[in-house]
């Protein structure tokens, strides 16, 4: 694995009791604020707005809804189906181990469906705030739309399990026999650092992935301060029959390659979104540094320390140097891998971001396709400058296997990357 470590940048100033006042220090309650009051413009709020005009109608199907029209309209493919029996959403008695709630995502939009269920929970990213909240009622409607949701959604999608800013999250629990999280037993909010061990508990997963062991599949059993799940009996599961029944869904699966992609994107998601707040944030307070009479100088060097360190855990997920190698080959079981792979721009050479590794690491090269998304392109300039300068130092030769190879590929395909400092 790949040693590095970790710069930290340290911010102090001697400053007066009323400069200290006018630099405002980024609270948890302040960047709520900012997010409640900002103007989104994600795709589900203009998908709301072109349903209100009358150029967008959702489609209502018999058996899932307006589920498959509203995938379409947000351009998520069903070959994104992951599958979570655990009790860990707002329509928690509507989800068990024989009625999983399925999601769907790509890098703009999420859509959590449950049969039966009365609504659709769906998220859309903005490229400012980050995920904006809505449910949609799965029922035949006049003009059918989703609806903003903050309160109850924030509760969740804004602590410490998320950055502390507005976010997603997968979350890995001992669910018992009938969904319900043990959360005595302990759980995890798991990512691409994750160890596989510790992933899954409380979902589906479709795919073989060798020696390497998940919580995934089967349900926890014994009281809930210290539960056990069968590990062995859920490993390597390609066929979810045995389960439930898998008819009623878009497809079979809960395909592993599709959860791994998931994770390490409400990583990045999360990051993204808490580096433009801070970053953002730092640039206001520049005009306050200013006012008290610091140089030009020095107010462009404190701005940039401030960002620096906003930006370097992003950096780092983006460049997946802290993700563990696997001991097994990972393969899924949908044409997830395929459409995922095909997704990102390609250079000239015809290579992409989004090609797929799954021997020893979950991507080919070494940074995420999330570079592309809305979010990242809705970070402020001097955020993205930071992004790219550190993704130069860290993967320019002799620094890392596909180091090279990955600074050619951004150079090529993302707008103000260059391969050279």
């Amino acid at each position: 694995m790949f040693k590095h470590v970790r710069s930290l940048v340290i911010w102090s100033l001697v400053l007066s009791p009323f400069a200290v006042a006018a630099l405002r220090q980024s609270s948890d309650n302040e960047f709520e604020a900012q997010y409640l009051a900002a103007k989104v413009a994600d795709p589900v709020t203009q998908l709301i707005s072109k349903i209100q005009s009358g150029s967008a109608q959702l489609t209502y199907e018999p058996k899932q809804g307006y589920l498959r029209s509203l995938l379409k309209h947000l351009d998520i493919s069903p070959t994104s189906q992951i599958l979570v029996f655990s009790k860990t959403s707002l329509q928690s008695a509507h989800i068990s181990p024989t009625t999983p709630r399925a999601l769907y995502f790509n890098d703009h939009a999420y859509v959590g469906w449950i049969p039966g269920a009365p609504y659709m929970e769906v998220v859309g990213i903005d490229p400012q705030v980050g995920p904006v909240f809505f449910l949609l009622t799965n029922e035949v409607t006049p003009k059918a739309k989703p609806v903003r949701q903050n309160d109850e959604c924030l509760q969740c999608h804004n602590s410490g399990m998320t950055k502390h800013v507005p976010g997603l999250m997968a979350r890995s629990v001992y669910a018992g026999p009938d969904g319900t999280a043990m959360l005595a037993g302990g759980s995890f909010i798991t990512g691409p650092t994750s160890p596989m061990k510790e992933r899954w508990g409380g979902w589906y997963v479709t795919g073989t992935h060798g020696e390497q062991r998940h919580m995934g599949n089967e349900v926890a059993r014994g009281n809930e301060q210290s539960p056990t799940i069968n590990i062995e009996k859920g490993a390597n599961v390609t066929d979810l029959h045995p389960y439930f029944d898998v008819d009623g869904y878009l497809t079979p699966h809960s395909d592993i390659v599709a959860l791994m992609v998931a994770e390490q994107q409400m990583v990045i998601q999360n990051l993204i979104t808490k580096a433009g707040f801070l970053s953002r944030n730092a640039l206001k307070d520049a005009e306050g540094l200013r006012k008290f009479g610091f140089s030009a100088e020095h107010v462009a060097e404190t701005i940039h320390d401030r960002v620096k360190s906003a930006c370097e855990p992003l950096v780092f997920a983006l460049t997946g140097l802290e993700e563990p190698k696997f001991t097994s080959p990972i393969k899924g079981t949908s044409s997830f891998t395929t459409m995922y792979s095909a997704s990102s721009p390609q250079d000239k050479g015809g290579h992409r971001l989004s090609e797929l590794d799954l021997k020893a690491r979950l991507l080919r090269y070494r940074c995420s396709p999330m570079i592309y998304s809305s979010a990242f392109q809705g970070l402020p300039a001097e955020a993205k400058s930071q992004v790219f300068s550190r993704i130069r130092e860290l993967l320019s030769p002799p620094a890392i296997g596909k180091g090279a190879a990955t600074l050619t590929i951004l150079s090529s395909t993302v707008q103000g990357f260059s391969s050279q400092s």
